[in-house]
């Protein structure tokens, strides 16, 4: 699941980038409800959003985000190679 690093980290970086929620969803192609789901933290991004996201913000995937594992993949070993 990707989510958020924080939050309130996300939205004071819109500010000092100049949008609005709704500008910045607008700017992005994001619905805006998806988007405001998505910034107050209670909705997690599809992977193609989050880069949505990245790419306008002109950020790294890993300054904007974390990938956390989901209650369903939380139970069962992986080995990684």
């Amino acid at each position: 699941m990707i989510s958020l690093k924080c939050s309130e980290e996300f939205n004071q970086t819109l500010v000092k980038k100049g949008f609005s929620k709704r500008a910045f969803a607008r700017e992005s192609g994001l619905s805006e409800s998806t988007f405001i789901q998505i910034s107050n933290g209670k909705q997690s991004p599809r992977p193609g959003t989050a880069k949505k996201i990245c790419d306008a913000l002109l950020m790294d995937f890993d300054e904007i985000f974390i990938m956390e594992k989901s209650e369903v993949t939380k139970n069962v070993k992986h080995s990684c190679r």
